[in-house]
């Protein structure tokens, strides 16, 4: 019974970035499931489920106080409707990672390793784009940032706090009340835009999308637009990592509708820019094939570029690396085939574990490409330019 499991465990589930995770001690408990609840699992309950995922995981090696974590994530949900999956990651007791997939991944996985496993969360993640979604209102807006690895970042702006009227304000003159009503209202709408596009530097959004009521947003759109133009005119700009051909400029979208209305909108527009994005990464993958400073392809040449952080994309097949192993080092990125590359002592790790944490640590914008690319021996990468 799954109160059997849970009795005598706490767990705590903490919204962890896939950059954050990395640095966290292992070992790892990596868990994706097919999520569906059908007539009959409703019937039957989460326990047969957890059952057969706890008996994988005590043949991994994973301690009580892990299975106990899982056990309660599992027993809390979320539920969805229709054909979805699950991704659960934790540590030796914490619940780091809780997700619902958009669709059950092709295989149940059940790992414990020293690092996480993080491919197929990063293959439901696709096609992602880095933006901005900006719910704005006059006084105020809830914005949230998604990073090229799909993690999100949120802020809350409040321009009415600590300048609200106290309450001797009152039977002020009619036109000194409107000014400073007016006065509150654009100050809300460059903090607005300020911290709009500060966090869309931050996650290096190509996309910034404002819904909400329509006279505020198109404020806040065209404080946005005339800061970016002052900035063109004056201060440096903000080092791009990426190939100039994938520099995309950063474009700015207002959505109208009620909420559900509106996030419709905003996924369907990020997905299609998710998409293009994917496909021109691809599309330049094979056209600078084997053009050196350009691309890398292989085991050594992309370890070797991911040891330089020399990687802006690296491309990855999950399923051709499946029982690929290869050597880590001190850190990270210190990833490679044969000791003497590496500093400190090496040890053996999964590829598509290792791979993917160099990745993450050098700020390379993972690609899973299973089936879209040939790559040699399941990755290939996208050089960053010469500085």
């Amino acid at each position: 019974m799954i109160a059997d499991w849970m009795r005598g465990y706490a767990t705590r589930v903490t919204r962890t970035s896939l950059r954050e995770l990395i640095d966290r001690a292992g070992p790892f408990a990596s868990v994706y499931f097919d999520s569906t609840d059908s007539t009959a699992d409703a019937r039957r309950g989460p326990e047969p489920r957890y059952r057969e995922i706890a008996e994988k995981l005590t043949a991994a090696g994973a301690s009580e106080q892990m299975i106990g974590a899982l056990g309660i994530a599992i027993a809390a949900g979320p539920t969805h409707p229709g054909r979805s999956g699950r991704a659960l990651i934790t540590d030796h007791s914490t619940v780091l990672v809780d997700e619902q997939l958009r669709a059950p991944p092709s295989r149940e996985e059940v790992r414990v390793s020293p690092l996480p496993y993080l491919l197929p969360l990063l293959e439901q993640r696709l096609p992602r784009v880095p933006h901005v979604v900006a719910a704005v209102a006059h006084l105020g807006a809830r914005i949230v940032g998604t990073d090229h690895n799909g993690d999100t970042v949120t802020r809350t702006v409040d321009s009415t706090a600590g300048r609200l009227p106290n309450r001797r304000g009152r039977g002020r003159p009619p036109r000194a009340a409107r000014r400073q009503a007016l006065d509150l209202v654009r100050h809300g709408v460059h903090r607005i835009a300020d911290e709009t596009g500060a966090l869309a530097d931050q996650v290096q959004a190509t996309l910034v999308v404002l819904t909400g009521e329509p006279a505020a947003r198109a404020a806040v759109r065209a404080a946005i637009e005339s800061g970016r133009a002052e900035s063109r005119g004056g201060g440096a700009a903000t080092a791009n990592p990426w190939p100039p051909e994938l520099a995309t400029p950063r474009r700015i979208v207002e959505v109208d509708g009620d909420r559900r209305c509106a996030a419709a909108q905003i996924d369907k527009i990020v997905t299609e820019c998710g998409e293009a994005r994917q496909r021109t990464v691809c599309d330049r993958f094979r056209a600078t094939r084997g053009r050196p400073g350009l691309t890398t392809g292989g085991l050594v040449d992309t370890t070797a570029a991911l040891r330089a952080h020399n990687v802006a994309h690296l491309l990855i097949d999950g399923a051709a690396l499946a029982h690929t192993r290869i050597l880590r080092g001190a850190h990270h990125t210190e990833v490679g085939i044969a000791a003497a590359e590496l500093s400190g002592h090496a040890v053996i790790r999964r590829a598509d574990e290792a791979i993917p944490a160099a990745a993450l640590a050098a700020g390379s914008e993972i690609v899973p490409v299973t089936g879209e690319l040939a790559l040699p021996e399941g990755v290939g990468a996208l050089l960053r330019p010469p500085e």
